[in-house]
């Protein structure tokens, strides 16, 4: 997003608000302004206690000595303050079971997340194009251009991934990503407010949006911390108080890091950044002159991340498949607006069911809730600063993309009413590709600045008024623990020397495990010692949408198909074996039996199957 600030009404304001000043003893003017916060707040009744009170003096003494925090410290602060959150409500109920049991579990993109997280340092240190891997859907393989197998963060997780697994590594970087989003929020806020308490309410409301719950099992839909990097980077190149050259290097890098994370995102923020850019231009007209010499850099930067990754934007031209997702995958219904979804604690299993009944397009339809407190106080910051500059840019901004996630029609408990703005917009070629409820992310994070600014603007006997709406839509996202799944089981055959001498290196293999999506976790888990002639990566070009067997079998999903059928696709695509799950046996053993094949090898949770006519190795078990 472009900057959203209410440049104030007088020049010597906006300098005093966006500047960082320096006082004569060397710190930030931030501190300074944090504590004349501090005092307007306790002077307006704060904390509702009589002066003489020890718990109230030790809460200001506290208070003050955190505003002569300078802002890195704040920061830190404020990070593991939403770290916090998410340890004690992800992470500590499984925490005995961190390695075998995922945080949320996200169907089979959980799985392929931790091949995912396997795969980008693997092919980097065998010299294999990232990019495109013919372990996968082998002997031709598959462009991952188009896939979320998120690189970026599977570079930086590389050592906790090499030492601990991948799942692991998935499930730590699920428990930071609503904190990383909220300090980076925070970052933003702070930047516009210079006050601690409003900022941190202002990145909680970004950071445990309904957006960032709802897709907790989707890792590249949750890590969107580069975007309000993006927004606090271009706040400081306005104000001036940060270089050209770290501009230009900190933007390219978060342009990078966003596209490396998940290119649908990185889509959406360059759209809706620009709009906010746009929206910014016009209503603070005595800064255009800073917002050109921003947007110059903006560019700059752009061009910088493209010609960085060129490789991986030329693939994605090239490998460019027929069909994506539709425009109305998951656009939201007018009552999940309004009703709180599972994932949060306040109502969220109450009213689950009757969301489920009234929701026409349940997959991300609470993504876009907003709930009574937030929209109150969204309702008080148009009352009460409705005479300032920036207050109708931000609501405009944030009513346009609520109106969006809806999709092409206004949908009212799963029925069609009125159409809406998002039919145009579906005729677009690249907007038209953008999933609805996904574009409340752009709302939070507007959200999340409009409560910091309400917050620090606080003033009078009617102050806490505003707090009270505030920490009741804080209240209102706070997370419920989840129920998690069982803990993941993969057959000890996959991490056994039993492996090497059954299955020689690279051969092309069929899995047939329990979940739909353990096949990734089995080669992951294997080194990438086979390749499989199925798998689960997401959107497929069209060679490879070969049917009910190309979208691999399990017990969970997918069916026994005809015996003459499967042999003659394996004999097409290469493979020579089958690695069947021992769950999995008395559901398609009699398939394999019919193609032709014959088990060779029970042990470790599998068996794995020849064609009678080419098994050389005798029937083997390890117990």
């Amino acid at each position: 997003m472009g900057p959203s600030f209410d440049p104030g009404r007088a020049p010597y304001r906006r300098e005093v608000t966006f500047a960082a000043v320096k006082t004569p003893n060397g710190r930030s003017a931030d501190a300074a302004q944090e504590r004349s916060g501090l005092q307007s707040e306790t002077a307006n009744g704060g904390s509702g206690v009589v002066e003489g009170i020890t718990v109230a003096g030790t809460w200001r003494t506290a208070v003050a000595r955190l505003a002569r925090l300078r802002p890195a410290w704040k920061g830190l602060v404020a990070y593991a303050l939403y770290q916090m959150i998410t340890f004690l409500v992800w992470a500590v109920p499984i925490l005995p079971r961190f390695g075998t049991q995922h945080v949320i579990a996200g169907l089979q993109d959980a799985r392929y997340f931790q091949w995912a997280l396997s795969w980008t340092p693997w092919a980097l240190f065998h010299h294999v194009d990232p990019l495109h891997s013919s372990y996968v859907f082998a002997p031709n393989g598959v462009s991952l251009a188009w896939s979320t197998f998120v690189p970026g963060p599977a570079l930086v997780m590389w050592p906790v991934s090499a030492t601990f697994g991948p799942l692991v590594s998935l499930n730590l970087l699920k428990v930071m990503a609503p904190a990383l989003a909220s300090w980076a929020a925070y970052l933003a806020c702070h930047r516009l407010t210079h006050r601690f308490w409003p900022s941190i309410v202002g990145g909680y409301l970004f950071g445990y949006s309904a957006y960032v719950l709802g897709n907790m099992g989707f890792l590249n839909l949750i890590l969107v911390f580069p975007i309000p990097i993006l927004l606090y980077l271009t706040i400081r190149d306005v104000e001036g108080s940060l270089g050209p050259v770290a501009f230009v290097a900190g933007s390219s890098a978060a342009l990078v890091g966003l596209f490396s994370i998940s290119t649908e995102v990185f889509a959406t923020s360059a759209i809706f950044g620009g709009v906010a850019f746009l929206g910014a231009f016009v209503a603070a007209p005595d800064l255009r002159v800073r917002l050109l010499r921003t947007g110059g850099r903006i560019l700059l930067s752009g061009a910088i991340a493209a010609l960085i990754l060129m490789p991986y934007l030329w693939s994605a031209v090239a490998n460019r498949p027929a069909v994506l997702h539709g425009n109305d995958l998951a656009a939201a219904d007018v009552w999940s607006l309004i009703v709180p979804p599972r994932e949060l604690l306040v109502g969220g299993t109450t009213f689950a069911p009757f969301l489920s009944r009234v929701v026409k397009f349940p997959v991300g339809s609470g993504l876009g809730y907003v709930g009574p407190a937030v929209f109150a106080l969204l309702v008080g910051f148009a009352i009460t600063e409705r005479r300032r500059r920036g207050t109708w840019p931000l609501l405009a901004f944030v009513a346009c993309v609520m109106i969006l996630t809806l999709g092409k029609a206004l949908h009212v408990g799963g029925e069609s009413v009125a159409p809406l703005p998002g039919r145009v917009l579906a005729s677009v070629p690249i907007v038209r590709l953008m999933v609805p409820s996904r574009l409340a992310v752009f709302s939070a994070l507007a959200v999340g600045v409009i409560a910091a600014l309400w917050l620090s603007r606080a003033s009078g006997p009617w102050a806490w008024v505003r707090w009270v709406v505030a920490l009741g839509a804080v209240v209102s996202l706070l997370p419920s623990t989840p129920n998690n799944p069982a803990s993941q089981v993969v057959p000890a055959f996959l991490s056994s020397s039993e492996l090497r001498a059954v299955i020689p290196q690279g051969e092309n293999v069929y899995a047939i495990p329990f979940q739909k999506g353990d096949e990734m976790v089995w080669q992951a888990t294997a080194q990438f010692w086979f390749a499989l002639a199925e798998g689960y990566v997401g959107v497929l070009p069209d060679q490879l949408r070969t049917g009910e067997i190309a979208r691999g079998l399990s017990v969970r999903r997918g069916r026994p198909q005809d015996p003459q059928e499967f042999a003659r696709w394996m004999l097409e695509h290469g493979a020579s074996a089958v690695i069947l799950d021992d769950r999995a046996a008395t559901k398609y053993g009699e398939m394999l039996q019919g193609a032709g094949y014959r088990s060779f090898y029970t042990g470790g949770g599998v068996s794995v199957w020849r064609m009678a006519d080419t098994s050389s190795a005798p029937a083997r078990g390890v117990g």
